[in-house]
């Protein structure tokens, strides 16, 4: 875990950290590395490696979020299943930048028959260096369990206490009933009500992290394309296959609830890899962050416009920047329908 006179660990769920006020404070998303460190995947891992370490390099973050799907126990891909030695080089590639980190959890960190289910990822996780992360409420806690593994709460405080930006991290989950043949699961009723909680009893406007992207991303992208000014275009596009958007099947609830709230302003997610869309819709800033997979899709280290990372610049007098950090080539800013 991360220990620095100016992080404190407040509870089982909650995190501080005393941040600069006095110049900008930059937020590296990096999301869906899918790394495999596996008998098949050594080359397509130096090349994620290397994308990652030129993006933290061209940037220069004070803290780096990943949004999922970190690395790959799938056989047929990595050449293992062995997602402990996984999680333990990502670790130490993370650490050697010296930044704090954070983590949410993926579809795809804990594929069936892996080594390591999320409770015992989670435990790993924990243990980096320049790590900031927690088991927090999960579903099989001793006290209050909820849905899912890491969600927690990391508030941006300023040197008198005062919350900034409260950073929730929520656990999107893996799949349906069963398993991949049941769609993609979402966040839960009850990990929404925890975090319309802790929005409440901060009362500041806040930032959620999480992979999958809610179904109403979607229902906002066809707004825009019909053009509907409720929604604004903020940049990037839909690349995937017939404007594909992996959401579930499952009754959505966690987007209404937090436009009823009104506190969350920004969301970020993963999980589409060629999908760089960032939109504004109801109050709420909802972009899918650049990718950096080179091994989950079949193909894709020869695609290259959707690759990156994603900044978020919180400025001194309190705004937010979100801009694209692409790898190799310049995205346009121009999407269909915008």
């Amino acid at each position: 875990m991360y220990t620095s006179k100016n992080f404190q660990i407040r509870d089982e769920e909650t995190f501080s950290l005393c941040i600069p006020t006095d110049r900008d404070y930059k937020i590296l998303q990096l999301t869906d590395l899918h790394l495999g460190f596996g008998m098949f995947s050594g080359k397509k891992d130096r090349l994620a490696l290397a994308a990652v370490t030129e993006l933290v390099r061209r940037t220069g973050p004070d803290l780096i979020v990943l949004t999922g799907d970190s690395v790959f126990p799938f056989f047929p891909k990595s050449g293992t299943m062995n997602n402990r030695k996984q999680a333990q080089r990502l670790l130490a590639f993370l650490d050697g930048f010296q930044i704090p980190y954070t983590f949410v959890f993926g579809n795809h960190d804990c594929e069936m028959g892996a080594a390591c289910n999320k409770e015992q990822l989670a435990e790993i996780f924990a243990t980096g260096k320049y790590a900031v992360f927690t088991k927090g409420r999960y579903e099989h806690s001793p006290q209050n369990p909820i849905a899912g593994v890491g969600n927690f709460v990391l508030d941006l405080i300023d040197g008198e206490g005062r919350i900034l930006l409260p950073l929730i991290h929520l656990d999107s989950n893996m799949y349906g009933d069963g398993w991949f043949f049941s769609g993609f699961d979402c966040i839960h009723e009850d990990q929404t009500d925890w975090c319309m909680e802790k929005l409440n009893e901060r009362k500041v406007p806040a930032m959620a992290f999480f992979h999958m992207p809610p179904a109403e991303f979607k229902e906002a992208y066809k707004k825009m394309k019909l053009g509907d000014h409720s929604v604004s275009y903020e940049h990037g596009s839909i690349g995937e296959k017939d404007e594909y958007f992996g959401i579930s099947n499952r009754p959505p609830h966690f987007f209404e609830k937090a436009v009823d709230n009104g506190w969350l302003k920004w969301i970020f997610c993963g999980h589409d890899h060629l999908n760089t869309l960032s939109l504004t819709y109801k109050g709420i800033r909802m972009t899918y962050g650049m990718s950096i997979d080179y091994l989950g899709y079949s193909g894709i280290a020869k695609q290259y416009i959707q690759r990156g990372a994603t900044l978020i610049t919180r400025k001194t007098d309190g705004n937010i920047d979100i801009t694209m950090v692409p790898l190799t080539t310049v995205v346009s800013t121009r999407v269909r329908g915008a």
